[in-house]
């Protein structure tokens, strides 16, 4: 045995209750989409959490912030409902604009507090090249309230919650793939929601990528489809030397 192996990493699927917190209203989708439905399938508990208002997500300079917003929120709502999600949490902080660790950090402490999840999905905030501050914040914030939220002097204060696992999706070194073949269509319609972010030219684009890349996932495991995961305890949050390589 390695020491990197005395850490069990667990199943995520083997959890009943999700808090998944995306940056924008589509970031769950584009990534953890195949798995929303999977677990809605099985009757699980999915609540979404989505942190910014999306008002900055679009190339057309006649369409302004406010009516972006309400259109994005819609879009949200839609895409959550195909995949059977029903709860839905927006903190309404502004696109792009700087966001404050410490605050986000105590927003999501207070959310595990509440909702008591096994489980917290996140976008993984050492991705490389990532250039938009938003997901490494929120990552980073999320990481942090995963570590913090059983400490009870860690505002604010609450019943404390130990997560069994944190989740980081749009990651570059998953342990855990998901097997995602029966719902990839309902993915792809989810997605499809979103049209004030991928026009069908786009989209048609973004699907054929999508679709390789979880093809190239599967291989190799007896999965046409997968969609990946770099899934950690909190314990590997934390000066664990083996965190890269778990």
């Amino acid at each position: 045995m390695r020491a990197r192996n005395i850490i069990v990493i667990p199943k995520m699927e083997d959890g009943d209750k999700f808090l998944i917190i995306q940056p924008h209203p589509d970031d769950a989708e584009l990534f953890a989409g195949g798995f929303v439905a999977l677990m809605r399938e099985r009757k699980k508990e999915v609540v979404y959490v989505t942190v910014t208002d999306g008002a900055m997500g679009t190339w057309d300079p006649e369409l302004k912030p406010e009516d972006l917003i309400r259109i994005r929120r819609r879009e949200a709502e839609e895409a959550a409902s195909v995949l059977g999600v029903s709860r839905l949490i927006f903190l309404g902080y502004p696109d792009a604009d700087s966001l404050s660790h410490k605050e986000l950090r105590k927003v999501f402490i207070r959310l595990i507090r509440e909702e008591r999840p096994d489980g917290l999905l996140l976008p993984d905030p050492w991705l490389p090249y990532e250039a938009h501050s938003g997901h490494v914040v929120v990552g980073l914030a999320g990481a942090e309230a995963v570590l913090f939220s059983p400490l009870p002097h860690f505002e604010p204060k609450g019943v404390t919650h130990q997560l069994s696992f944190v989740a980081f999706y749009a990651t570059h070194r998953p342990n855990t793939f998901v097997d995602v073949t029966s719902l990839w269509e309902k993915k792809l319609e989810a997605i499809k929601k979103h049209e004030s972010q991928f026009s069908p030219q786009l989209f048609q684009k973004l699907s054929l990528y999508l679709g390789l890349r979880s093809k190239e996932w599967g291989e190799g495991k007896g999965m046409e489809k997968a969609e990946a995961f770099k899934v950690l305890t909190p314990s590997h949050l934390h000066a664990n030397v083996d965190t890269l390589e778990c």
